[in-house]
Protein backbone atom coordinates (compact mmCIF):
# COMPACT_ATOMS: atom_id res chain seq x y z
CA UNK A 1 0.00 0.00 0.00
CA UNK A 2 2.96 2.28 -0.38
CA UNK A 3 2.99 5.11 -2.63
CA UNK A 4 5.42 5.06 -5.16
CA UNK A 5 5.57 8.94 -6.39
CA UNK A 6 4.26 10.22 -2.35
CA UNK A 7 1.51 11.92 -3.89
CA UNK A 8 -1.28 9.52 -2.67
CA UNK A 9 0.87 9.74 1.20
CA UNK A 10 0.51 13.65 0.46
CA UNK A 11 -3.27 13.69 -0.16
CA UNK A 12 -3.72 11.71 2.95
CA UNK A 13 -1.98 13.67 5.05
CA UNK A 14 -3.72 17.04 3.88
CA UNK A 15 -7.14 15.47 3.85
CA UNK A 16 -6.46 14.73 8.14
CA UNK A 17 -5.63 18.36 8.84
CA UNK A 18 -8.59 19.40 7.10
CA UNK A 19 -11.20 17.12 8.76
CA UNK A 20 -13.44 19.75 10.75
CA UNK A 21 -16.87 18.39 11.77
CA UNK A 22 -19.29 19.94 14.19
CA UNK A 23 -22.74 19.03 15.20
CA UNK A 24 -25.26 19.98 17.50
CA UNK A 25 -28.47 18.00 17.98
CA UNK A 26 -31.16 19.14 20.50
CA UNK A 27 -34.14 17.65 22.29
CA UNK A 28 -37.22 17.79 20.20
CA UNK A 29 -39.87 15.87 21.94
CA UNK A 30 -42.64 18.17 20.52
CA UNK A 31 -44.82 16.60 23.44
CA UNK A 32 -42.74 17.73 26.27
CA UNK A 33 -42.28 21.12 24.77
CA UNK A 34 -46.28 21.40 24.29
CA UNK A 35 -47.14 20.16 27.97
CA UNK A 36 -44.23 22.36 30.10
CA UNK A 37 -44.99 25.47 27.85
CA UNK A 38 -48.83 24.73 28.30
CA UNK A 39 -48.10 24.92 32.54
CA UNK A 40 -45.91 28.08 31.83
CA UNK A 41 -49.19 29.75 30.04
CA UNK A 42 -51.74 28.71 32.59
CA UNK A 43 -49.41 29.80 35.75
CA UNK A 44 -48.69 33.32 33.73
CA UNK A 45 -52.37 33.41 33.55
CA UNK A 46 -53.10 32.58 36.70
CA UNK A 47 -50.32 35.21 38.73
CA UNK A 48 -51.66 37.89 36.47
CA UNK A 49 -55.20 37.71 37.01
CA UNK A 50 -54.74 36.67 41.30
CA UNK A 51 -51.88 39.07 41.68
CA UNK A 52 -52.82 42.13 39.16
CA UNK A 53 -55.84 41.58 38.47
CA UNK A 54 -56.57 40.87 42.66
CA UNK A 55 -59.18 37.88 41.27
CA UNK A 56 -58.69 34.57 42.93
CA UNK A 57 -57.84 32.20 40.68
CA UNK A 58 -60.49 29.06 41.04
CA UNK A 59 -62.54 28.00 43.78
CA UNK A 60 -59.73 27.83 45.77
CA UNK A 61 -56.88 29.60 44.97
CA UNK A 62 -53.53 28.92 46.31
CA UNK A 63 -51.73 31.27 47.98
CA UNK A 64 -49.70 34.16 45.43
CA UNK A 65 -46.17 32.47 47.03
CA UNK A 66 -46.83 28.92 45.74
CA UNK A 67 -47.58 29.98 42.14
CA UNK A 68 -45.24 31.94 41.90
CA UNK A 69 -42.53 29.28 42.96
CA UNK A 70 -44.33 26.79 40.80
CA UNK A 71 -44.02 29.25 37.61
CA UNK A 72 -40.03 29.45 38.69
CA UNK A 73 -40.00 26.06 38.99
CA UNK A 74 -41.71 25.64 35.42
CA UNK A 75 -39.56 28.29 33.87
CA UNK A 76 -36.24 26.30 35.51
CA UNK A 77 -37.81 22.75 33.87
CA UNK A 78 -38.06 25.16 30.53
CA UNK A 79 -34.89 26.12 30.50
CA UNK A 80 -33.56 23.19 31.17
CA UNK A 81 -35.27 21.40 28.38
CA UNK A 82 -33.76 24.33 26.18
CA UNK A 83 -30.46 23.60 27.68
CA UNK A 84 -30.46 19.65 26.38
CA UNK A 85 -28.04 19.11 23.34
CA UNK A 86 -25.47 16.73 22.05
CA UNK A 87 -22.26 18.68 20.53
CA UNK A 88 -20.24 15.96 18.67
CA UNK A 89 -16.92 17.24 16.84
CA UNK A 90 -14.09 15.12 14.78
CA UNK A 91 -10.94 16.98 14.07
CA UNK A 92 -7.68 15.14 12.70
CA UNK A 93 -6.81 13.93 16.25
CA UNK A 94 -9.83 11.99 17.02
CA UNK A 95 -13.66 12.52 18.22
CA UNK A 96 -15.21 14.75 21.14
CA UNK A 97 -18.65 14.64 22.57
CA UNK A 98 -20.77 16.69 25.27
CA UNK A 99 -23.89 15.54 26.41
CA UNK A 100 -24.97 18.82 28.18
CA UNK A 101 -26.30 19.66 30.85
CA UNK A 102 -24.98 16.48 32.03
CA UNK A 103 -21.71 16.44 31.28
CA UNK A 104 -19.30 18.95 32.86
CA UNK A 105 -16.53 18.29 30.49
CA UNK A 106 -16.09 17.28 26.95
CA UNK A 107 -14.91 13.59 26.34
CA UNK A 108 -12.34 13.72 23.98
CA UNK A 109 -11.35 10.01 22.21
CA UNK A 110 -8.53 9.91 20.03
CA UNK A 111 -8.24 8.51 16.84
CA UNK A 112 -5.38 5.46 18.14
CA UNK A 113 -7.56 4.38 21.34
CA UNK A 114 -9.55 2.71 18.98
CA UNK A 115 -9.74 -0.53 17.08
CA UNK A 116 -13.16 0.09 14.85
CA UNK A 117 -15.19 2.67 13.93
CA UNK A 118 -18.29 2.39 11.54
CA UNK A 119 -21.83 3.73 10.96
CA UNK A 120 -24.79 1.65 11.94
CA UNK A 121 -28.31 1.48 12.79
CA UNK A 122 -29.57 1.13 15.92
CA UNK A 123 -32.46 0.98 18.21
CA UNK A 124 -32.57 3.09 21.19
CA UNK A 125 -35.19 2.00 23.60
CA UNK A 126 -34.55 -2.11 22.71
CA UNK A 127 -31.03 -1.70 23.04
CA UNK A 128 -30.39 0.69 25.37
CA UNK A 129 -33.34 0.87 27.26
CA UNK A 130 -34.02 5.01 25.93
CA UNK A 131 -31.99 7.77 25.43
CA UNK A 132 -29.38 9.97 26.53
CA UNK A 133 -26.08 8.65 28.06
CA UNK A 134 -27.16 4.95 28.45
CA UNK A 135 -25.53 1.67 29.14
CA UNK A 136 -26.78 -1.50 27.30
CA UNK A 137 -25.63 -4.86 26.96
CA UNK A 138 -22.15 -5.93 26.93
CA UNK A 139 -22.99 -6.51 23.17
CA UNK A 140 -24.31 -3.06 22.35
CA UNK A 141 -21.85 -1.10 25.00
CA UNK A 142 -23.05 2.23 26.01
CA UNK A 143 -24.83 4.78 23.68
CA UNK A 144 -25.17 8.76 23.77
CA UNK A 145 -27.92 10.00 21.78
CA UNK A 146 -30.81 12.53 21.86
CA UNK A 147 -34.58 11.84 20.90
CA UNK A 148 -35.50 12.24 17.37
CA UNK A 149 -31.33 11.98 16.37
CA UNK A 150 -32.45 9.10 14.54
CA UNK A 151 -31.38 5.64 14.44
CA UNK A 152 -28.13 5.51 12.71
CA UNK A 153 -24.79 6.24 14.63
CA UNK A 154 -21.19 6.35 15.02
CA UNK A 155 -19.86 2.89 16.38
CA UNK A 156 -17.17 2.87 17.92
CA UNK A 157 -15.02 0.04 19.51
CA UNK A 158 -12.17 0.48 21.57
CA UNK A 159 -9.00 -0.92 21.68
CA UNK A 160 -10.06 -2.81 25.26
CA UNK A 161 -13.17 -3.82 23.58
CA UNK A 162 -14.99 -1.87 24.75
CA UNK A 163 -18.81 -0.36 22.71
CA UNK A 164 -19.67 3.22 22.51
CA UNK A 165 -22.65 4.65 19.74
CA UNK A 166 -22.79 8.15 19.27
CA UNK A 167 -26.36 9.40 17.70
CA UNK A 168 -26.29 11.69 14.35
CA UNK A 169 -28.24 13.30 12.26
CA UNK A 170 -25.59 13.70 9.63
CA UNK A 171 -24.33 9.89 8.88
CA UNK A 172 -22.96 10.58 5.36
CA UNK A 173 -20.65 13.17 6.46
CA UNK A 174 -19.18 10.92 9.39
CA UNK A 175 -18.68 8.05 7.00
CA UNK A 176 -16.67 9.79 4.94
CA UNK A 177 -14.34 11.29 7.30
CA UNK A 178 -14.06 7.36 8.93
CA UNK A 179 -13.12 6.36 5.27
CA UNK A 180 -10.29 8.43 5.31
CA UNK A 181 -9.21 8.10 9.14
CA UNK A 182 -9.09 4.53 7.87
CA UNK A 183 -7.40 4.80 4.67
CA UNK A 184 -4.32 7.25 6.36
CA UNK A 185 -4.31 4.15 9.00
CA UNK A 186 -5.78 6.10 12.69
CA UNK A 187 -7.79 3.65 13.62
CA UNK A 188 -6.35 0.26 14.87
CA UNK A 189 -8.09 -1.90 12.70
CA UNK A 190 -6.30 -5.43 12.64
CA UNK A 191 -4.85 -5.07 16.58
Amino acid sequence: MGCKTGQCCFKRIIMMQTINFSEVQRFKLWWAWALTGAFNLLFIYAIVQQMILDIPFGTKPAPDLVLIIVEIFLLVLLAFLMSIKLRTRINETGIAYRYYPFQFKETVIEWHELKDGYMRQYQSLYEYGGWGARTGTDKAGKAINIWGSGNIGLQLQFNDGKLLLIGTKKPKEIQTILDAVIAAGKINRGI
